[in-house]
């Protein structure tokens, strides 16, 4: 099978998995937000697209980056992190509140991974194990951001 050059560099997110501090969480807020933001000018099915495109691409790059790294679903690989706040905002308006509130409910459910996200980290191996319990924790925060803003306009 072909290898992705920089497959590494890609699954860090280039230097934002290597924080020393909460590496998940500094991805999120460092590369995600912004593209959150970028996708939302799009029409929603070229976001869609995209996100899709860069799932596929997520589980390759974190499978190759488990190889290089010789560890199951590495602290430093964040691309997961990214796919899944893109999920969670998919769609949503782009403001203050909408923003705060998918990346608090995207940390809180990607942090504890209620069932069955945490099974679909367990259960799946490889690359798309590392990124489908984000995907499952997007999905989550997106829900609740939904509500949030149903119950909060």
């Amino acid at each position: 099978m072909w290898r992705i050059p920089g497959a590494l560099f890609w699954a860090r997110l280039g230097w934002a998995g290597k924080s020393p501090v909460a590496p998940g969480t500094m991805a999120t807020a460092l590369v995600g937000i912004p593209c959150a933001w970028v996708l939302a000018t799009l029409p929603k099915p070229a976001a869609i697209g995209i996100i899709l495109l860069l799932f596929v691409f997520g589980c390759r790059v974190a499978g190759e980056a488990e190889q290089q790294l010789q560890q199951h679903d590495p602290g430093e690989v964040v691309i997961d992190e990214l796919i899944g706040y893109l999920i969670t905002m998919i769609g949503f308006p782009v403001t203050l509140k909408s923003f705060l509130i998918g990346f608090v409910a995207f940390r809180i459910f990607d942090i504890f991974k209620p069932w069955p996200v945490k099974t679909l980290g367990e259960k799946i191996k490889g690359g798309p194990g590392v990124v489908m319990d984000d995907v499952g924790a997007g999905l989550y925060a997106h829900a609740l951001v939904w509500l949030a803003l149903k119950l909060w306009p």
